[in-house]
């Protein structure tokens, strides 16, 4: 029950950042369902290398932690 929750937590997060990111959406919402919260390092990184491809290897991005 708890694992079904999660995941289900999971996808709909997933599904509201791919939305703000520009990503297919529904693809990460279903990886999200699938899988689980293992899914959120290769979505930080798709939404990375996403964003490095959209404003070019010379530019440089500081992003704040």
């Amino acid at each position: 029950m708890l694992l079904a929750l999660c995941c289900l937590l999971s996808a709909l997060i997933l599904y509201v950042q791919a939305l703000k990111n520009a990503m297919a959406a529904k693809r990460w919402a279903v990886a999200g369902l699938l899988l689980g919260p293992i899914v959120l390092p290769l979505f930080i990184s798709q939404k990375r290398l996403t964003l490095m491809r959209a404003l070019g290897r010379d530019h440089v991005f500081w992003q704040p932690r």
